[in-house]
């Protein structure tokens, strides 16, 4: 565990998180435009943001380097509060876990759409659509990852 940081926590900074799935969209400027949508919600609100963390990846995934350094800067108590733009920005599932463990270190998880407003239907959809698109990457990226290795083996 990191070192204790002995700041009140309503003086602590909060931490901007924001993610897309593939670089495409990236380069069409959802990230960017995602952050400047928390980074705005956090002007009005009068937090004092240090750290925005943006990732490209899926929420699935446990190699996103800047969700690394969100989970460091919440051991080390360095903030007091992650916001995003949705739950799923931070994990596709089990978000609960996420806030417990955050919850731990005195660390709040703020979402401002969270979604909660979605028939039951739409958002098992939209969890199944997550999978499929998730399994559909890795395979194809696999495929992908497989020929480009027999061509430079030619």
């Amino acid at each position: 565990m990191g070192q204790y940081n002995s700041e009140p926590i309503k003086d602590r900074p909060v931490a901007v998180y924001a993610r897309v799935s593939s670089h495409e969209q990236k380069t069409k400027g959802d990230l960017e435009r995602q952050k400047n949508r928390m980074v705005e919600y956090c002007a009005k609100s009068g937090y004092k943001v240090d750290y925005i963390l943006e990732d490209v990846g899926s929420g699935l995934s446990g190699t996103r380097p800047k969700l690394k350094r969100l989970f460091k800067l919440v051991e080390e108590r360095k903030i007091s509060k992650v916001v995003v733009e949705h739950k799923d920005r931070l994990t596709r599932f089990q978000f609960e876990v996420f806030e417990e463990f955050f919850g731990a270190f005195d660390v709040k998880i703020e979402h401002v759409d969270d979604g909660e407003n979605l028939p039951y239907e739409q958002e098992f959809a939209r969890d199944i659509m997550a999978l499929i698109s998730s399994f559909s990457g890795k395979f194809y990226g696999k495929r992908s990852g497989d020929r480009r290795k027999k061509k430079n083996e030619k």
